[in-house]
């Protein structure tokens, strides 16, 4: 359990159990006809404590959900970078990979793989890098290419 579902947990409990004793103790106190009124209300103060709680749970499972998946897209941004990096065709070249990866589950990730290369065989040993990459770590995502093939121009002092 992590420290902020423990808060939840136990702020909830606390509530729980003063809205239970509470009107209790209100019965007691009241005679006849108001007890069913303190009742009454002690009730709804607990129903809407308990749709609170389901929120606040929704809240926290969705914000995990978020947080792993952007580590997922962390994790192949990292991978791609690194395949990138290791090949000494691709080492030098200006090139870097972006992950986007959205909240839905059904919905594909998106590799944007973007820079310059000198040639169209760089080009295509990059993108099948990135390719072998993303299709083994995340088979249903997609691929932006955004390489440009400009061969680098060499500026020489006169």
């Amino acid at each position: 359990m992590t420290n902020v579902e423990g808060r939840i947990l136990s702020v909830a409990s606390c509530v729980i159990g003063a809205t239970l004793g509470g009107p209790r103790l209100l019965a007691a106190q009241a005679p006849g006809p108001a007890a069913s009124e303190a009742q009454g209300s002690g009730i709804a103060v607990l129903v809407i404590f308990g749709a609170l709680l389901v929120v606040l749970g929704a809240g926290v499972k969705l914000y995990d959900v978020k947080r792993k998946r952007d580590e997922q897209g962390l994790q192949l941004q990292a991978r791609v970078s690194d395949a990138l990096l290791d090949d000494p065709e691709t080492a030098r070249l200006p090139l870097a990979a972006t992950v986007h990866v959205p909240f839905w589950r059904p919905a594909a990730a998106r590799v944007v793989v973007s820079g310059r290369a000198p040639t169209p065989e760089q080009r295509e040993t990059a993108l099948r890098l990135v390719l072998e990459q993303v299709l083994a770590a995340w088979p249903s995502a997609k691929i932006e290419d955004r390489i440009v093939v400009a061969a680098e121009t060499v500026h020489r002092a006169a």
